[in-house]
C-alpha cells in the first residue's frame, strides 16, 4: 500500500501550529526527503534558518514575503522558488491577509 496522509487528519494529531510534516522517513521518504505545509500568520520577519538540503516552496493560498538571503521576493497563489542548501530564509504574510498558506519540501543534495 502507498502511504499517504491528509492535512486536515495531520492538524488535527499534532495541534495547533504553524507547520505541518506531511511525509517523512515515517512514509519511505529517503536521505532527508520530507515534505509538508506551513501556515505564516505573522506581519514581521522571524529569524532566518537554513538548512543542510535544498528546500522548496510552492504558494498555495495568500499573499506575502520572503526573504532569502538579504533578497525579498512577493509571495501569490502559485508562485514556486528553490532555496539551496545552507542559504538563509524566511517568509511573512502580507497585512490585508489573514494567512500565507506554503507547501515545502526538502530534498537531499
Amino acid at each position: 500500500m502507498i502511504p499517504y496522509v491528509k492535512l486536515d487528519e495531520v492538524i488535527r494529531e499534532m495541534g495547533e501550529r504553524t507547520g505541518y510534516t506531511l511525509l517523512d522517513e515515517r512514509h519511505g521518504c529517503v536521505n532527508g526527503s520530507s515534505c509538508g505545509v506551513s501556515f505564516y500568520t505573522r506581519e514581521e520577519y522571524d529569524i532566518p534558518r537554513s538548512h543542510e538540503d535544498q528546500e522548496g516552496f510552492l504558494v498555495l493560498e495568500g499573499y506575502g514575503k520572503a526573504l532569502i538571503d538579504g533578497e525579498e521576493i512577493a509571495l501569490e497563489p502559485g508562485v514556486a522558488f528553490m532555496v539551496p542548501a545552507h542559504v538563509p530564509h524566511i517568509m511573512k504574510k502580507d497585512r490585508d491577509c489573514p494567512v500565507c498558506k506554503v507547501f515545502w519540501f526538502h530534498a537531499a543534495v
